[in-house]
């Protein structure tokens, strides 16, 4: 098979030379000239085409296998690739200027060896040469007219004074074709060349009667140096005409030569880059190949390749990785286990204790969490793995959550544990949280630990000792006006038994008691009531400043503080304007009983959230952080003649408005209620 794409090849080549030859001679036109010429010219040709086909085909043949070698991906390709084009390319740069200024400067020469310059001198010198034989044969032949005719000779023609010319008679024929035709009545001339020179004869017919009897024939001698001259003038011409019949041959040549080499400096830059290129790429390509069998885990695979350069100590430094990599197996694998055999036990303890556990990595990402967090926050474990905290920020609502977060980019960040109330799925939940960094041995960050409890069953258990609280309290202040009552009834029952004198002043005495008792547990009844049993809330499209506006107008004649307001533009709310005023009212008397100075009330808007936020701050005694849960339960105060139900009002009012309400430290002192409402979804 591979012999007969070699005669193939060889055969192709053959008749590409014939037509490719068969061209040219025509291109060239030397199919009229000598046989000699024109063997010795297909026989240059069919070897210069052939030497051109071949470097041709070698060229294209290389530059093919590259190409099918970057398609198939075959390692080093790409490296072989660039390797050519850079060696081509430095290579062909100069070689096509110098073929370029070769091929200009062998057409100026020749351009010069045919121009007008020298063809001039040449076709006039044979001009000279022509008229001088023509000015002679003329002189001859004048001369020997004048001796026939006995007329005067023309001007310029010598006489038979001139000893340059020689003279005589013919009576008959003398065998030449010049004196049969004189004898016939025609004169004429020729040239005869001897060894002397050239003999210029003329031959004139002399009439004597009805016929020619005599031939007058006038000779003269071109010396033999003069001759020698003109067929050396003529030889010239001639070779020049020839030459200048052959210059599109010659340049053709020329322009075979200077492309046979540039072709042959290409193909030497590639073959000498490809043996460089195969030099380094067949080692790379072991390399590549035992890279791709120890990425598959089989590291029993060694290359053998002896050599004594750079790339043979990479091999050997490659074999040597390869043993290391074995011996490092083996202590990795009994690691792997070792850790394994702890993770599993750390995620065993992880799923089984009743705290939520979530890690964070450095971007943010959640990378691990137990099923207690899942249960805490209501979330799918495979959906959030992997997520932004972000994205479980935005399912989470939380304030103090979003501030505790934002404080983890601070740099000086310490571990925090702080009890915050979050809605999830709009749930009310209570969680103590506890935040940390962890970092290795070298203190070099690993990630964030979240550690959290969900304390809403414990507070709504302490919410329900607070109402035992409540009614322990509401039973001792019933009580108390009870006991006046009871007494003041006995001492009336006493003095109306004994018929007493002082009965009237008695019982006016003890009416007046009892009145004043009774009116005391009116009004603990109605305070009860007004808390246990709020009027019937009638929402509509408010704005909520100008309910926040008319809250101010009730305080704006007060000396004693500083009312200041900030209230921007918002958007509408759902809202009750008698119980959401109540509610702000309730709010500043609550600052001003806790001696404030100085109140601040703002409003604004968070699109995000879609939420109206107002603002209640003052400058006050502030609340202790031990007293902020318990802040808004019923029946709980920290004034000594507090009802205790003046927040607990506010906190349900905010809630028939589907908002929340907290309250935080104010800096430098007092405290800042926040209520947030909801606007009206459109």
């Amino acid at each position: 098979m591979r012999n007969l794409k070699i005669v193939l090849g060889l055969f192709v080549l053959s008749i590409l030379a014939i037509i490719i030859t068969g061209v040219v001679l025509s291109y060239l036109g030397v199919e009229h000239g000598p046989l000699l010429i024109k063997i010795g010219y297909v026989f240059i040709l069919v070897n210069i085409v052939l030497y051109l086909l071949i470097l041709i085909f070698f060229v294209i043949r290389n530059l093919i296998n590259l190409y099918s070698e970057k398609k198939q991906k075959v390692i080093g390709a790409k490296f072989r690739t660039k390797l050519v084009v850079a060696f081509v390319g430095l290579t062909l740069i100069p070689s096509t200027l110098l073929f370029i200024l070769s091929n200009q400067l062998i057409n100026s020469s020749i351009d010069k060896w045919f121009s007008l310059e020298i063809q001039r001198p040449i076709s006039d010198s044979m001009e000279i040469a022509m008229l001088f034989y023509s000015k002679q044969r003329q002189d001859v032949k004048s001369h020997a007219l004048y001796i026939a005719s006995g007329k005067k000779l023309p001007d310029g023609a010598s006489t038979d004074t001139d000893s340059s010319f020689r003279s005589y008679v013919l009576t008959g024929p003398d065998g030449s074709e010049l004196i049969s035709n004189a004898f016939e009545g025609k004169g004429d001339t020729e040239i005869i060349s001897t060894e002397k020179g050239d003999i210029i004869r003329a031959a004139a017919p002399v009439s004597g009667g009805s016929r020619i009897s005599r031939v007058i024939v006038v000779e003269t001698l071109i010396p033999l140096e003069a001759v020698a001259k003109m067929e050396s003038i003529k030889k010239a011409n001639t070779e020049y005409n020839q030459i200048k019949m052959r210059q599109n041959p010659i340049r053709f040549l020329y322009f075979f030569m200077l492309t046979i080499a540039t072709l042959l400096i290409v193909f030497l830059a590639q073959w000498f880059s490809l043996r460089i290129a195969r030099g380094i790429t067949v080692p790379i390509q072991s390399l590549a190949e035992a890279t791709n069998t120890v990425a598959h885990g089989n590291l029993d695979f060694r290359i053998d390749i002896n050599r004594d350069d750079e790339i043979g100590l990479l091999i050997n430094s490659f074999n040597k990785m390869l043993d290391d990599l074995r011996d490092g197996k083996v202590s990795l694998e009994k690691a792997y286990m070792e850790s394994d055999q702890r993770r599993l036990s750390m995620e065993a303890i992880l799923e089984n204790i009743t705290a939520g556990v979530m890690f964070l990595e450095r971007s943010g990402k959640i990378a691990a969490l137990n099923n207690a967090a899942c249960s805490m926050l209501n979330l799918d474990r495979d959906s959030i793995l992997g997520k932004s905290h972000k994205e479980l920020l935005s399912k989470i609502k939380s304030d103090e959550l979003d501030v505790m977060v934002k404080k983890l980019d601070e740099k000086d960040f310490k571990a925090t544990k702080k009890e915050i109330h979050v809605r999830i799925d709009g749930r009310p939940v209570t969680l103590r949280v506890y935040i940390t960094i962890l970092k290795d041995s070298k203190g070099n960050f690993m990630g964030i630990l979240v550690v959290f409890d969900d304390l809403t069953e414990i507070i709504t258990a302490q919410r329900a000792l607070a109402w035992q609280e409540v009614a322990k309290r509401i039973t001792h202040e019933i009580k108390n006006p009870l006991t006046p009552i009871k007494l003041s009834a006995e001492r009336l029952m006493k003095k109306w038994n004994e018929n007493a004198d002082d009965f009237g002043d008695v019982l006016e005495r003890s009416t007046k008691i009892i009145i004043t008792a009774v009116e005391s547990l009116r009004n603990l009844v109605d305070a009860f009531l007004r808390f246990g049993k709020m009027p019937r809330f009638s929402l509509e499209p408010i704005n909520i400043n100008s309910i926040m506006e008319e809250a101010i107008n009730l305080y704006s004649d007060r000396k004693d503080i500083d009312l200041v307001h900030n209230l921007r533009e918002i958007p509408k709310a759902d809202a009750d304007r008698e119980q959401l005023k109540r509610a702000i009212i309730n709010l500043l008397d609550n600052a001003i009983q806790a001696q404030a100075r100085k109140i601040w009330l703002n409003t604004s808007y968070d699109p995000a959230r879609e939420m109206i936020r107002i603002d209640v701050i003052d400058d006050g005694k502030g609340i202790e952080e031990q007293n902020r849960d318990k802040l808004f339960l019923p029946y709980f105060s920290t004034k000594k003649d507090g009802m205790g139900l003046g927040l607990a009002i506010v906190s349900t009012i905010i809630s028939k408005h589907r908002g929340y309400v907290r309250v935080k430290d104010n800096e430098p002192k007092g405290s800042r209620f926040i209520i947030e409402l909801p606007v009206i979804n459109t």
